[in-house]
């Protein structure tokens, strides 16, 4: 009922956050390789919203899909190449019809979707199939390929997002990650990345909602330790994923070891 009563006040905000919040440029470029080239290279693909687009960085080379590139490249001691295919403002729909189907092979998959379903009201059964969806098409694309869903933000600790909005879209947010993180525990070498509860607000871009370029290295890290070393992963596992869970992420671990 509390919550029902916040409704009218958060979306004042809403309009608000609109116009008030500076419309940030995506970076030039969409594909790199990282490496002297005389490795076989692993190919790394992200897929998604304003985040694989690399809005909140001045450089393509700093958002979170080459961050990680670099970090696998320096790990693993293989060549990467690294490609994006994402736009701002991109739903989950948008991934599954638009991008995912553009996607080429590759041996890892990224995922960044579910924050603009948030802000649109996408019911979370539909949230859930797209992904859904989209994890099923990648992997006929690559059989041995890892997958991972890079996961909703704390979206209460946005500074562009003024309280009870943030706490309205928040919860939004958790259900989603919800669903998510229930639906990759499904799929073998499929793992969903979970934030800290505290994002601070060094990480975030100039216009409060979009990260910055320590943000994105800190991601990336995270989800490179979540594949490759998941004994000293900080990154939170829902409880209920079980079993099954750690199971993944054991086959993940050694099928990144096999190939370094």
């Amino acid at each position: 009922m509390e919550n029902l009563l916040l409704v009218p006040l958060a979306i004042m905000q809403g309009l608000w956050v609109l116009q008030r919040t500076p419309r940030l440029p995506a970076p030039q470029g969409r594909a790199g390789r990282i490496g002297n080239g005389m490795s076989k290279s692993l190919r790394v693909v992200g897929i998604g919203d304003s985040i694989m687009a690399g809005t909140g960085v001045r450089e393509q080379c700093n958002s979170l899909t080459a961050k990680f590139a670099r970090l696998l490249h320096e790990r693993a001691g293989h060549d990467v190449e690294w490609r994006v295919h994402g736009m701002n403002g991109a739903t989950s729909a948008a991934v599954l019809h638009t991008f995912a189907p553009r996607a080429p092979a590759a041996d890892v998959y990224i995922i960044s979707a579910g924050v603009n379903d948030v802000t649109r009201g996408v019911r979370t059964e539909a949230f859930a199939a797209n992904i859904r969806n989209v994890y099923d098409l990648l992997r006929r694309k690559a059989p041995q390929s890892v997958i991972f869903f890079c996961g909703l933000p704390q979206l209460e600790c946005f500074p562009a997002l003024p309280w009870p909005l943030n706490s309205l879209l928040a919860g939004r947010a958790r259900e989603l990650q919800h669903a998510a993180a229930t639906l990759s525990a499904r799929y073998d070498r499929v793992l969903c990345f979970h934030f800290p509860p505290v994002m601070p607000a060094e990480h975030f871009a100039s216009d409060g909602f979009h990260p910055a370029e320590i943000a994105c290295e800190r991601w990336a890290e995270g989800l490179l330790d979540l594949w490759l070393q998941p004994a000293r992963s900080t990154v939170r596992a829902p409880a209920s994923t079980g079993r099954g869970r750690s199971s993944s992420r054991a086959r993940a671990g050694s099928a990144a070891r096999r190939s370094a």
